[in-house]
């Protein structure tokens, strides 16, 4: 048995994973992700062996599917609310930051705060913080959303392993291979948050606290604020079936409309053609950039198959020759891996794409029916 579960941070994946081992006697590996912009090498994955669990953070790029599919791994997603999220990923990185595998431009704006600030207390309204949620939170919550949309993983929810750990832990096992009642029994209490932080010794403040509904103690209201207004947060949040409700400030916020990303100036965007430049297409810059961020004229699919292909993505793929090396079939095979070099990846020089033109991209994932987990979601 080999189970891969590939879901955002700090959505429930170590201990569901830890609770899967114990349950089927896993042993824990390590799984790299795959070099995506590279062919896909599975020797070093299929040196796995036959039994073993693992979780990472990636999205559900088609060669990485195709070999789960073909060697019988079980694929699962975990999701919990996205402001608890935050909160939780906020401490992760403060606690554990000069190991943590999250890149350093997440660390460094999270480990913006007061050194005397507590690692149990609310989040503070830094900079640092608010520069974060307005250009990456969005895509950490994207991975789970991923491979839910595209129906590929069993999906379960924090909340349901919280608050009603054994009918989920059963249901999903019902799926994957049932066991008795009375071992998952045992199974969760050998994962008990307290049992867990004893025995992770040093590193206890990985198990930090857990719980349901704790955002609406820890979150600023300016960052709840942002979550209710700024796209594409509020697509996000419906989507997976969460709300901000219970948050007066929020639902206020909400109902006095929705933010908007502006643009970037023409000047700062090193992908446009010098011709661009003329004071005529100045002039035209808003039907432009809508024109950019439209569905590619050359993608036959449109909006059928997430994500979106973008115009811009089409331009900057067509003045890329190492692109297509990379990625021959941008509209087929290659579509979640170019979206996701065209959106997470440095681009250009020394900086990656402006918000404005990749949120797009992410909204197009939320097309479609949304994830439905009573109390699991299964894959088609």
């Amino acid at each position: 048995m080999k189970i891969l579960i590939v879901s955002t941070p700090r959505t429930g994946n170590t201990w569901i994973k830890y609770c899967l081992s114990l349950i089927y006697d896993l042993p824990v590996v390590d799984f790299p992700p795959p070099e995506f912009w590279r062919p896909f090498d599975a020797h070093p994955y299929d040196q796995l062996g036959e039994r073993w669990i693992a979780h990472q953070h990636l999205p559900p790029f088609a060669a990485l599917v195709q070999w789960a599919q073909s060697r019988g791994v079980v694929l699962l997603t975990t999701t919990r609310h996205p402001a608890d999220t935050l909160v939780s990923l906020y401490h992760y990185v403060r606690n554990f930051r000069e190991r943590t595998q999250i890149d350093g431009e997440t660390s460094d704006l999270l480990a913006t705060s007061s050194k005397n600030e507590k690692s149990d207390s609310n989040l503070p309204a830094s900079d640092g913080l608010q520069t974060y949620v307005t250009e990456k939170f969005f895509k950490t919550l994207h991975f789970s959303i991923a491979w839910l949309q595209r129906r590929l993983s069993y999906g379960i929810r924090y909340e349901g392993l919280w608050l009603k750990p054994f009918e989920t832990v059963h249901a999903l096992t019902n799926q994957i291979s049932p066991v008795s009642r009375e071992h998952i029994l045992a199974c969760l209490e050998k994962c008990r948050l307290e049992q867990m932080r004893k025995d992770a010794q040093a590193d206890a403040a990985f198990f930090r606290g857990g719980g349901v509904g704790n955002w609406k103690t820890s979150l600023p209201a300016s960052i709840v604020g942002m979550l209710a207004r700024l796209p594409p947060y509020p697509s996000q949040i419906e989507w997976l079936g969460y709300s901000l409700d219970g948050y007066t400030e929020a639902r206020e916020m909400a109902e006095s409309g929705s933010l908007t990303r502006s643009p970037p100036p023409p000047s700062s965007l090193p992908f446009l053609p010098p011709s661009f430049m003329t004071p005529e297409k100045i002039a035209m810059t808003e039907a432009y950039y809508d024109w950019l961020n439209s569905v590619s004229e050359k993608d036959s699919h449109g909006t059928e198959i997430p994500p979106v292909i973008t115009n811009l993505g089409t331009y900057i793929y067509e003045n890329r020759r190492d692109l297509h090396v990379a990625f021959p079939d941008i509209y087929g095979a290659d579509r979640v891996a170019f979206s996701h070099w065209f959106t997470e990846i440095n681009l250009v020089g020394t900086r990656v794409l402006h918000s404005y033109f990749v949120v797009p991209v992410y909204e197009s994932w939320l097309r479609g029916p949304p994830p439905v987990f009573e109390p699991l979601q299964c894959p088609r």
